[in-house]
């Protein structure tokens, strides 16, 4: 099976056809394919590795793996998976058309100056809603960092003053937009945000117990250029040296079993590690503002919301069959979670040990969280299942904020 790897690895390199400027993504299609038994998956684990292609979703065991190919690539992966006897299907024919509807969608639904979850807003929109929002008495905004290209990385904290005895309350840390292309999560995130702050009376429970803190666009240069260029762009923005590729993977790039299963050396790879631990800005911001609050108080949970799969992934992340000691624990928490999820909008999550569902990733923003102390870590892999993948139509943003925001309130019931 090696050489057959090799040959479709330098097959497809020759024919891919690598757009300058704005990609169309015209002809692209995304395909399921499913790994049966242990080489099928392995097959995919080395494939993910390939910088020319786009794996929408993390190789799967017994279970379907998306994959998106330009049309150079389909005759030939395909050819691929039928020699290995792997069952595949075409999921969305023709990524153009799905993201040509998008924007119709979001220019007709939306608006360029007021924030509204009804479009996905762009980065410039979303800082002056930041800015509007700071003069809230629950709201204190504060820049954590800058990203390569100097774009200011804002944190949100809200919060309804100290306990009755002077105390500061444990800290919720929610981020967002890790991967570019996750437009529903940052969305996700400041939906989240402008709940809580317009019903501080409805949520004065949790406003009781909680601090949050929440950074909704970690990824600040891949979101825009996501937007401006390349809507399934994933990475940071960042120059390697030596390497005409741009960026890492910043959910590589933690300090915790860096450069671990899951990762790349390669700056082309959609899965590149970095040059080293938190060798981008925006990875740092995180991980020096956690620390931060971690000298102050005591970080409850961690929360990282990305798409797509409807999952919740619980640690550890790194490699299969690993597990923390109160994994028992997490998990009960983390089924119960998913209960409040369905509750909202009916839409059914999975929850589990993050490797055990999808495949070992080292140096993920959730395993460092989990190692730095905090109890309570999860990842979640938000809407949908595949139908949109990571072109979810806008009109979804509500509806998957809400069965979200329904799953993280469950965590009151987890202190006294």
């Amino acid at each position: 099976m090696k050489l057959l790897i090799l040959y479709f690895i330098v097959s497809v390199t020759v024919v891919a056809a690598k757009e300058i400027g704005v990609r169309t993504y015209d002809g692209y299609d995304v395909l399921s394919v499913r790994a049966d038994s242990p080489s099928q998956f392995e097959l995919l684990k080395q494939l993910v590795l390939n910088e020319e292609l786009d794996f929408w979703t993390s190789p799967k065991y017994q279970d379907v793996t998306d994959i998106m190919v330009s049309p150079e690539q389909k005759d030939l992966i395909i050819a691929l998976f039928s020699s290995e006897e792997m069952k595949w299907s075409v999921k969305i024919f023709d990524v153009g058309r799905l993201i040509r509807d998008q924007k119709v969608e979001n220019s007709l639904l939306g608006s360029e100056t007021n924030m509204t979850w009804t479009v996905y807003h762009r980065y410039v929109e979303i800082v002056k809603w930041l800015e509007s929002i700071s003069t809230n008495p629950l709201v204190t905004l504060t820049v954590i960092g800058k990203s390569s290209e100097a774009r200011e990385i804002h944190q949100v904290q809200i919060s309804s003053g100290r306990k009755e005895n002077g105390e500061l309350k444990p800290a919720i840390f929610i981020d967002a937009l890790f991967h570019a292309r996750e437009w529903v999560s940052g969305a996700s995130a400041t939906w989240i945000i402008n709940e809580i702050i317009s019903n501080p009376t409805k949520y004065e429970s949790i406003l009781s117990k909680f601090d949050f803190f929440i950074v909704p666009m970690v990824n600040p240069d891949g979101y825009e250029f996501s937007h401006t260029s390349q809507r399934f762009w994933r990475k940071t923005r960042s120059k390697n040296s030596g390497s005409s590729c741009y960026g890492c993977d910043p959910n590589r790039n933690f300090a915790f079993h860096f450069g671990g299963e899951g990762t790349s050396s390669n700056p082309c790879s959609e899965v590149y590690k970095g040059e080293n631990a938190f060798s981008e800005p925006e990875t740092a911001a995180v991980s020096v503002a956690i620390k931060k609050l971690q000298s102050e108080r005591v970080v409850h949970a961690y929360f990282t919301l990305h798409s797509y799969g409807q999952l919740w992934l619980l640690s550890w992340g790194y490699t299969r069959g690993a597990y923390p000691p109160d994994f028992a624990e997490l998990l009960k928490w983390g089924k119960s979670s998913v209960e409040a999820i369905k509750g909202v909008h009916g839409q059914s999550y999975i929850a589990g040990q993050a490797a055990d569902l999808l495949y070992g990733v080292g140096g993920a923003s959730d395993d460092w969280a989990k190692n730095e102390g905090i109890k309570y870590v999860a990842t979640l892999e938000v809407r949908d299942r595949g139908a949109y993948g990571f072109a979810l139509p806008p009109s979804q943003i509500i509806p998957t904020a809400e069965e979200i925001w329904g799953g993280i309130q469950f965590l009151e019931t987890t202190i006294n």
